[in-house]
């Protein structure tokens, strides 16, 4: 099932825009965590919830409303006190339950701190992308399918992203395309290494001339092209090497 068909298939159980919007965010936290943008998954994550929260509150209480915040749709949803319609109560607390938790953690974050071999950033956001899955998995479990297999490879399929650009062998990180260029393997890597590489850790893993490698770290890191800077001895990328790199691999993953 494709997202579109997936957004027409749950939006003939709730609001057409809302599903939408669903999708949409889904996908675009997928595609955030496989490139690492830990940031932006926590953010995508926020905006999944309150499209998520929207479509609960709508069904529970039978009013629509596409702007209703997340607090208040969620205090409806627990509030024993008024009718409620969605179709499995217990449901819908487990649901409101998870969308409260991915809310506070990208507003408040700080609490997850468990391996020192992981940064925050990404701890955080694995937390937040799987409890995505969860909320979107119990709402197509609900409104589109009871086949969880199916559920399953629907939410894999999402991002455009088949697989990881960069797998790590013994350790040692492998761009997994041979189609870039010297410069967008450089590129490629320092946006997968969090703390940045020195000239001789990317000589070591870019399987081509180290000549080659130097030169297009000189190139990056010229006045006019500012894609990549050193500091303290290790390579970092730049906002515009950035631009460059994602728009890159979404052109190699699209094909």
């Amino acid at each position: 099932m494709t997202p579109t068909e997936l957004k027409t298939e749950l939006g003939k159980a709730v609001d057409p825009q809302l599903a939408e919007q669903l999708i949409d965010e889904a996908t675009s936290i997928e595609e955030a965590f496989l490139l690492r943008r830990w940031k932006y998954s926590e953010l995508d994550g926020g905006r999944f919830v309150e499209v998520c929260a929207r479509i609960v509150y709508s069904v529970d209480s039978g009013n629509l409303s596409r702007t209703k915040s997340v607090d208040d749709c969620l205090k409806n949803i627990d509030n024993e006190q008024v009718a409620h319609h969605f179709p499995e109560r217990q449901a819908s607390i487990h649901l409101a339950k998870v969308m409260r938790a991915v809310y506070k953690l990208r507003s408040q974050r700080g609490a997850v701190h468990v391996s020192p071999t992981y940064t925050a950033n990404e701890i955080d956001s694995r937390l937040i992308v799987e409890s995505v899955r969860w909320l979107l998995a119990d709402l197509l479990r609900i409104f589109v399918t009871t086949d969880r297999e199916q559920v399953a490879a629907t939410i894999r399929s999402l991002a455009r992203f088949s697989q990881p650009l960069i797998r790590r062998y013994q350790d040692l990180p492998l761009l997994q395309s041979v189609s870039f260029t010297t410069e967008e393997e450089v590129l490629a890597h320092l946006l997968n290494a969090d703390e940045g590489m020195t000239t001789p850790m990317l000589t070591a893993v870019i399987p081509k001339s180290a000549s080659g490698v130097r030169r297009a770290l000189a190139t990056l890191s010229k006045a006019q092209s500012r894609q990549i800077v050193q500091r303290a001895g290790k390579w970092l990328i730049t906002d515009l090497g950035i631009a460059r790199i994602e728009d890159r691999i979404v052109k190699e993953t699209s094909k």
